[in-house]
């Protein structure tokens, strides 16, 4: 079941290489457009906003996938709601929201991440199984002996798995010398330096 999820997900977040940081999404070149606007309108109505992206060149995107925010308030009345976006991964976006309440109101529409960015994340989030240091405490004895752990080990070396009987996911351990795997007692975790960003998909993420 997570496996199909994952696999969807996969298609949903297609790889986005770039070789340029100006061919990416631009907030400042994108456009946006209200539909059908009216004078007024009345409480319950949607209203609805056409938003077209385009890179740094001022060149319309032909796909998705940016990661967008978009938020409808009222500063006066302390009041705010978020709106629908619906992708139609062609570089262009819809918009919707539900006007709750009487008065002016304010729109926005914040770019999050670029869909390069966004891809970026997901490729570096499912390399990242390393990133996360495992170190096993195991008593032999009156001793400790630390090991390796992790969710896969890549080395042909005798292991430890301890198996969520509920999940069925499977944690390993290196096995220690002559030390049995039940006397597996603390688990201690740090990050490591990995990083599975290139230079330039960096530069999508500074502010």
């Amino acid at each position: 079941m997570v496996t199909e999820i994952l696999e969807k997900l996969n298609q949903q977040i297609p790889p986005r290489p770039f070789n340029n940081f100006r061919t990416t999404t631009s907030a400042q070149n994108s456009r946006a457009t209200i539909l059908n606007p009216r004078d007024t309108y009345c409480i319950g109505d949607q209203l609805d906003v056409l938003l077209v992206a385009k890179d740094y060149f001022g060149h319309r995107k032909e796909y998705g996938g940016d990661f967008l925010r978009a938020r409808i308030f009222s500063p006066a009345l302390k009041a705010g709601a978020s709106g629908k976006v619906t992708d139609f991964n062609n570089g262009t976006y819809l918009v919707s929201f539900t006007l709750f309440w009487e008065g002016l109101v304010s729109l926005s529409v914040l770019l999050i991440h670029p869909s390069e960015g966004v891809s970026a994340l997901w490729r570096a989030r499912n390399q990242g199984y390393d990133r996360i240091i495992f170190t096993g405490q195991f008593l032999n004895g009156t001793s400790s002996v630390f090991t390796e752990c992790g969710l896969i080990l890549n080395t042909h070396v005798e292991q430890c798995q301890y198996l969520d009987a509920r999940d069925h996911e499977a944690f390993y351990c290196l096995k220690p010398p002559r030390v049995p795997c039940q006397a597996l007692t603390h688990m201690k975790t740090k990050n490591s330096d990995v990083s599975y960003l290139s230079l330039k998909e960096k530069l999508l993420f500074r502010r």
